[in-house]
């Protein structure tokens, strides 16, 4: 159970790392990146959606937004 936490943990980190960093992440990539299911990096990023736009950056981004030309999720920043 500690070892499927501190999994989930590290992955959820991870995701937030490379979106912070600007970079654009597609789910069937980061599902076989982290050796997960898909639906499980979509309940991720929404973890991570939540995190942003209610709690720590909510003066700095908007939200986890889905580009269509990219195919992928990237991190929205406000328009200042």
């Amino acid at each position: 159970m500690i070892e499927e936490a501190s999994t989930k943990t590290i992955r959820v980190l991870s995701l937030f790392e490379m979106l912070n960093s600007g970079e654009i992440i597609k789910k069937k990539e980061a599902a076989e990146r982290f050796n997960v299911s898909e639906k499980t990096i979509h309940r991720d990023l929404k973890e991570i959606n939540v995190y942003c736009t209610h709690y720590k950056y909510k003066t700095l981004v908007n939200c986890v937004a889905y580009n269509r030309e990219e195919k992928g999720y990237f991190l929205k920043v406000r328009n200042r």
